[in-house]
């Protein structure tokens, strides 16, 4: 008991020096802004709390609430409608006792009127939203109509959290709305199947320091910059539960996450073949980064990523620092390892070049070789800022999979979580060449360009596959591309437009052709109302 009255007192003594807001785990500086509905992409923790209010001292709290009042309701109605406003449907913050800091930036003395018994430097907002996103090709459509909340704050600047949570239905064409990104987990279906209801949350509790962090959450993460899809680790997925942490110096940051995932095949016999009922193999992943930037211009980093399963969380596996393919291999050689790198470097002004590379095999005679244990991918693009500051950009990005990379002889062991794969999200044996123009025309209306060209073989393209279950013959060599060979072409434009502060739409279009079929075109309006 001692020994964890001194930790927890050891910990408070360090994080009185923390005054970072900045919570998120790992975000790639270059991803994609391509996105058809308000609901795809996840919450950015790195914006969550802004970092320009980290100096704003506050002499007493404040408290805002829209229903708190008649006049509060007035007065949220107008902002609701407001072209300017920053307001929430429950803003509460207290006085800040940052003395000093206040005292060297002229902001008058605090108040000694603050309750002592409500921590101080703590802040809580929360809001409601709603939205309706509308999908038709040329003979079909749906639409999705959803409402749900997000919580957000910190105590004393050391404990963030948030929790963001949607729920809604499809109706319309109920088959073709199962084709949606929204539709990544646990589905139910209406009495009269004409309806698909879903709902998901996410959210985390971080405690900082200047130097480390830890958090436990609900979410999904993706590693490596990218426009077309994480080679590495993908967030195209359902959520996950987790523990992470991170210590951060001056140059070098070391990460560390232990997650617990859904194997794909659930469904296994009652024992009087009655009914079936879902059966849950236990399924985890783990992941390590070291990350090392000695400059502004350069950034390198390289890390495993582990997934194993069919037994209770393995304590090897939560050394950070230790080289998880060896202990692997100590463990009788079962689960499964990939080793991963990368960097992002600025040759020149407004110029950033990165680069992705994974492994899962690899024979040091065989690496130009067509052995089919050469499993890795490698993904290098290069990003041109006309404005920086306006995030205009034009991005270039060549992706390129060896087959099999992401299966496994083992069930619980792919390279997936309920049934989506956590790799590149076309899956691998392919090559594909991609672009992305992201143009700010003005504060509140940006224009995306997204297009890809992808040429994939049929052979070992799908983390669902048994690599066991091949083709014998594949041994003697297994080709780029290997077997049928499909072309696939796409083209996705969306505009975004905020025209009040609380209310955003999108309007875009998805056009796509393989082969020689003819081209499928889909109109996308996304409609969202945040307070």
């Amino acid at each position: 008991m001692k020994r964890v009255i001194v930790l927890i007192m050891l910990l408070y003594a360090i994080s009185i020096f923390a005054r970072y807001e900045d919570i998120s785990w790992n975000t790639p500086q270059l991803t994609s802004n391509n996105s058809i509905s308000f609901l795809e992409k996840n919450i950015n923790e790195s914006k969550l709390f802004s970092m320009k209010n980290i100096w704003v001292v506050h002499d007493s709290s404040s408290f805002n609430f829209a229903l708190f009042s008649w006049q509060d309701f007035k007065h949220s109605i107008g902002n609701f409608f407001s072209q300017d406003d920053n307001s929430y449907f429950l803003l509460y913050h207290t006085q800040d006792y940052h003395f000093k800091e206040a005292k060297n930036f002229g902001y008058p003395k605090i108040s000694d009127r603050y309750p002592s018994s409500i921590p101080l430097t703590s802040l809580l907002r929360f809001s409601i939203h709603t939205g309706c996103d509308f999908v038709k090709s040329e003979k079909e459509s749906y639409y999705f109509v959803y409402y749900g909340s997000k919580v957000s704050g910190y105590f004393e600047k050391k404990l963030y959290f948030y929790c963001y949570w949607w729920a809604g239905h499809f109706s319309g064409d109920t088959d073709f709305a199962e084709k949606s990104k929204l539709i990544d987990s646990w589905t139910q279906d209406s009495s009269d199947n004409d309806q698909i209801h879903l709902d998901n949350i996410s959210g985390k509790i971080s405690y900082r320091t200047r130097f480390w962090s830890l958090s436990v959450g609900r979410g999904k993460y993706e590693i490596g910059n990218n426009i077309g899809g994480s080679i590495i680790l993908n967030d195209d997925c359902n959520d996950y539960g987790y523990f992470s942490n991170k210590f951060d110096f001056k140059n070098l940051s070391i990460s560390f996450l232990h997650a617990t995932l859904i194997p794909d095949s659930t469904s296994a016999e009652s024992g009087d073949d009655s009914y079936y009922y879902k059966h849950y193999e236990d399924k985890y992943l783990v992941v390590h980064k070291i990350e090392w930037q000695p400059s502004k211009e350069f950034m390198l980093f390289f890390g495993e990523e582990v997934i194993y399963g069919g037994r209770s969380i393995d304590p090897s596996y939560i050394l950070p620092h230790t080289f998880w393919r060896a202990t692997e291999h100590n463990l009788g050689d079962r689960d499964n390892v990939m080793i991963f790198t990368g960097f992002l470097w600025k040759p020149i002004y407004k110029n950033y070049l990165y680069l992705n590379f994974v492994f899962d095999e690899l024979k040091k005679s065989e690496i130009f070789g067509d052995w089919w244990g050469n499993k890795y991918a490698v993904q290098i693009g290069n990003s041109f800022f006309f404005n920086e500051e306006k995030d205009t950009k034009l991005t270039l990005e060549f992706t390129a999979l060896r087959p099999w990379i992401y299966t496994h002889k083992i069930l619980y062991d792919k390279f997936s979580h309920d049934d989506i794969g956590l790799g590149f999200p076309e899956g691998s044996n392919l090559i594909q060449y991609s672009g992305e123009f992201n143009y700010n025309i003005r504060t509140n209306l940006n224009l995306n360009i997204h297009g890809s060209f992808t040429r994939q073989g049929s052979v070992g393209n799908d983390f669902s596959i048994n690599y066991e279950t091949r083709d014998e013959t594949l041994d003697n060599g297994t080709h780029w591309l290997e077997g049928d060979i499909t072309d696939k072409v796409s083209i996705c434009p969306v505009i975004t437009w905020q025209p009040l502060s609380h209310h955003k739409l999108k309007l875009g279009m998805n056009i796509s052709k393989i082969d020689d079929e003819n081209f499928e075109e889909e109109i996308m309006i996304s409609y969202q109302a945040i307070y």
